[in-house]
């Protein structure tokens, strides 16, 4: 009973939405996590959002790669691949690259771009403390890649600016791991973009805190997930994430929530060493997006 109210007291939260840029999007499958954090069975994927102290849970080698775009909307896109490494479980690394937006070889628009690099590390305190399993840390740091292409008024908007910033994060898991707690910082180095060269219009990239918890109400088939993130700066919205996860068998697993206040569906299937996940997502003026994620693991450094 103190398990379930504890998740509780983290969904009575207030929360808005507004637009802001570097805020990579997420469609109903996987958190397409910076550093290949997302994998990560200790670092819940739903309620953490890009949470590097995930990459402490991988196991050898493992990499992933998502495709989203809009129903029936072609040349905008997100394109993300990841690929990480436990190395004899001394460190975790990971790496990173997102690609989203228009695809200026062939048409204007607005591209953006992250490359990361992280590492993440674990530490076991069940010896110490009875009701925690585990607390993982992790850092990421971001090169920001944001470029203009056929602003036919005045060409010398048309150019690439860049920034870097870094994401920080860190897991508790807790309870025989049914309760996992994180915090993560994302873009924590304020960055604004200007492309007419001044104050008066430049945009601040996406900061924000978020707060997030899962819990198992049958373990290991049916958890609910948790996350509120709290906006740092007047580009960046607060917004409140919610649902759960049923698997059958262990194999193939459904999803049902808001993601950041957006109604979110995904269904996935697990092998060993390997998973597939396809979800959609309804962004209200832009419509339904989807998204499918591969993901594969190789056990090399044990």
């Amino acid at each position: 009973m103190k398990k379930f109210f504890v998740f509780c007291l983290l969904l009575i939260v207030f929360s808005y939405s507004a637009s802001a840029i570097f805020d990579v999007p997420y469609v109903g499958g996987k958190y397409v996590s910076l550093g290949m954090a997302n994998v990560s069975e200790v670092n819940d994927v739903y309620a953490i959002v890009y949470n590097p102290s995930g990459l402490s849970g991988l196991k050898g080698i493992s990499a992933s790669i998502s495709y989203s775009e809009p129903f029936g909307v072609f040349g905008m896109n997100l394109i993300n691949a990841n690929v990480g490494a436990n190395i004899f479980d001394i460190l975790s690394v990971g790496a990173s690259y997102t690609r989203s937006g228009a695809d200026l070889s062939s048409t204007s628009g607005l591209l953006e771009e992250i490359i990361s690099l992280g590492v993440g590390k674990g530490f076991d305190l069940s010896e110490y403390v009875d009701f925690i399993n585990t607390v993982s840390v992790g850092i990421n740091g971001k090169l920001l890649n944001l470029s203009l292409s056929g602003y036919e008024l005045d060409n010398s908007v048309n150019k690439t600016i860049s920034s870097f910033s870094l994401d920080f994060g860190t897991t508790i898991v807790m309870l025989d791991k049914s309760l996992s707690l994180g915090i993560v910082g994302y873009n924590l180095l304020p960055a604004s973009f200007s492309f007419f060269g001044d104050t008066a219009n430049s945009s601040l990239a996406y900061s924000a805190l978020k707060f997030g918890a899962s819990f198992y109400l049958v373990k290991p088939y049916m958890k609910v997930f948790g996350a509120y993130s709290l906006g740092l700066n007047s580009a960046s919205s607060s917004s409140l994430s919610v649902g759960t996860e049923i698997s059958y068998a262990d194999t193939i697993f459904t999803r049902v929530g808001l993601i950041d206040n957006k109604l979110t569906m995904g269904i996935g299937l697990k092998a060993p060493n390997f998973e597939i996940n396809f979800g959609v997502q309804n962004r209200d003026a832009l419509g339904w997006y989807y998204q499918v994620d591969i993901i594969g693991f190789v056990d090399i450094f044990k």
